[in-house]
């Protein structure tokens, strides 16, 4: 039987938004809410590492994400039962043309892309993402640290 190694699972996203400050959201194959661009970090990959891959594999973009574009290191809650509290990186990215910007989405991981209004964000997105896009998006070198619990 594989055991789990102690500690946490590390997610790492990037707020991806255009001039007019709507955000880029994915909605995934499985189904289920829209999230930002982003997924698991993988064995050997850094946060920053990973958030540059997750655009290329779910958007079919080269972002130009740096260390000092983190955003935000959130600590979030187990929402289920044999599920584990988890550590998410999120990245401030580039401002993107709202036109026309070159995605190619990978169908086995998401089916849609779009531009959202923070207001529209709010309301399509998980709350735990939705709580991520209350300030300023665009906001280099000035990370903060969240946790995010369950409300019971």
């Amino acid at each position: 039987m594989k055991q789990t190694a102690p500690g946490h699972p590390l997610t790492a996203a990037t707020l991806v938004t255009d001039p007019l400050d709507r955000l880029l959201i994915v909605h995934p194959t499985s189904g289920g809410s829209w999230h930002l661009p982003g997924g698991i970090v993988e064995q050997g990959e850094s946060p920053l590492e990973a958030a540059r891959r997750e655009a290329r594999e779910e958007l079919g973009l080269s972002l130009d994400i740096r260390e000092q574009d983190l955003f935000a290191v959130e600590w979030l809650q187990a929402t289920r039962p044999g599920r584990r509290d988890r550590l998410a990186f999120l990245f401030a990215g580039p401002i993107l043309a709202a036109e026309a910007p070159d995605i190619v989405l990978q169908p086995s991981e998401v089916d849609a892309w779009r531009w959202a209004t923070r207001e529209e964000s709010r309301s399509i997105l998980h709350p735990a993402v939705a709580a991520r896009i209350m300030g300023p998006l665009q906001v280099p070198s000035s990370a903060t640290y969240r946790e995010i619990r369950n409300q019971k």
